[in-house]
């Protein structure tokens, strides 16, 4: 009884180890994602939608803690005097954190995201009388607290494309009448992962 009890444990251990061996084991396209995350934890991008359609500047960086998160931030100039300033931030900053799901198919901190932002900016806000707006312009600063979705591919050399939107809750800083509750954040960027 003794030696088919012992035999017992014997084999369940054997066969919860070679699970747990057969579990960790990456296939070699895993392991060379998982060296290039380890490698390359920089990447600098560009929004083009923002350099097309307005005339703004808008670089982002992420540094990538691992191939399942990042953080980083964009930087926004808006160069538009004339053509919708009541709308668009004249100068953002964006600080973020970013975590990456379905790792088991996308490795090295790229694929779908979630991500948590804070973004301090500024934008003006033209007086208008009777239909035409006064030259006096004022100036006004807000932060908001937001969350955003996006996908990130990365190729093997290191290119990517990086496809984002966001949405923020205004925390009331700004003394505008016209209050503006919410921020959007949105863009196609290309860059480099370095």
């Amino acid at each position: 009884m003794k030696k088919q009890l012992f035999l017992i444990l014997l084999t369940i251990s054997v066969i919860a180890k070679a699970q747990t061996k057969s579990d960790t084991i990456e296939t070699e396209s895993q392991k060379s994602m998982t060296e290039l995350s380890k490698k390359k934890r920089h990447s600098l991008s560009l929004d083009v939608i923002a350099g097309l359609v307005f005339p703004a500047f808008n670089p982002r960086y992420e540094y990538v803690l691992n191939k399942y998160s990042g953080i980083g931030a964009d930087l926004n100039i808006n160069f538009d005097d004339e053509n919708g300033s009541q709308i668009l931030e004249k100068f953002s900053f964006s600080p973020y954190y970013r975590q990456y799901f379905f790792s088991k198919e996308d490795y090295g901190a790229k694929g779908f995201y979630g991500e948590g932002f804070l973004k301090f900016y500024t934008y003006e806000n033209d007086t208008y009388f009777f239909g035409d707006p006064i030259t006096n312009t004022e100036a006004y600063f807000e932060t908001a607290l937001g969350v955003g979705i996006g996908w990130k591919w990365v190729s093997n050399s290191g290119f990517l494309i990086d496809i984002n939107g966001g949405l923020g809750r205004n925390l009331g800083f700004a003394d505008d009448p016209n209050d503006r509750n919410f921020t959007g954040k949105f863009g196609v960027n290309f860059g480099w992962q370095f």
